[in-house]
């Protein structure tokens, strides 16, 4: 079994300076673990929104970590349960807040119960530490 650090709900206020991100990932077959933003050396990604759709009943954890590794290691998100949402999951921060992901680590997701179509859409800010 993996261990992992779960929900860890870290939000703060965004730095002014860094760059914005939009990244999206949409999979026929939803596998185990898979990075949704490399990681950057020295930097955070700050999550201000997240989307989820899914096709068939699973559950889904985003957050921080080596998919490599075959698991999120640290939680933000999750495990969120889609078929108790009707296979959807919005999340929007407060205007100029964001939930921080590990330092240098990258932005992942993890399906648990998977087997259908499933859409991810996360925006944010990646900013120095």
């Amino acid at each position: 079994m993996a261990e992992f650090i779960a929900n860890t709900y870290d939000m703060r206020t965004i730095p002014s300076a860094g760059k914005d991100f939009h990244v999206s990932l949409q999979t026929e077959a939803a596998t185990r673990c898979m990075e949704l933003l490399a990681a950057e050396a020295g930097h955070s990604h700050y999550i201000t929104k997240l989307k989820i759709r899914a096709d068939a009943a699973m559950d889904v954890s985003v957050g921080s970590g080596d998919a490599g590794k075959g698991f999120v290691e640290v939680i933000h998100f999750g495990p969120v349960s889609l078929a108790a949402n009707n296979g959807k999951f919005d999340w929007n921060g407060p205007r100029g807040m964001g939930v921080k992901c590990v330092s240098g680590l990258s932005l992942t997701m993890d399906t648990v119960d998977s087997g259908g179509s499933m859409w991810v859409e996360a925006h944010g800010k990646t900013c120095k530490d």
